[in-house]
């Protein structure tokens, strides 16, 4: 079964996280994200108000210290803002942020993938 992708806000950023197979933290900037998220807006939302004030250099362009992709449009489909030195694993980013990562578990591991498109396996 498909997994449902939804915007929690269209046409208004928003950013979240997710884990992929190989254990990294992965921040998404803007796009539809799993329905199941949805209910968790609340949390994330904090969670992304927290690293903006003490994670500032994750909403840079570079160098950033974890994976990033951007989402232009209502697609499901991201791509790559950066590519980090060292990834940021999961077991390594701050409580607040994990535990909004954790409620995505990607299928694949980022790697070196430059696009991600969510509907094709992803989730």
């Amino acid at each position: 079964m498909a997994t449902i992708l939804r915007h929690p806000r269209p046409g208004f950023t928003w950013d979240w996280w997710a884990v992929d197979a190989a254990g990294f933290l992965v921040q998404f900037c803007d796009g539809p994200a799993p329905e199941h998220l949805l209910a968790h807006v609340g949390r994330v939302d904090a969670a992304s108000l927290w690293a903006e004030g003490h994670r500032p250099a994750w909403f840079n362009r570079s160098p950033l210290p974890l994976h990033a992709f951007g989402c232009n449009g209502e697609l499901p489909t991201y791509t790559r803002q950066g590519v980090p030195d060292s990834p940021l694993r999961l077991s390594d980013a701050p409580a607040v942020i994990a535990e909004v990562a954790a409620l995505v578990e990607l299928n694949r591991a980022v790697g070196d993938a430059w696009t991600i498109y969510l509907d094709d396996g992803w989730v």
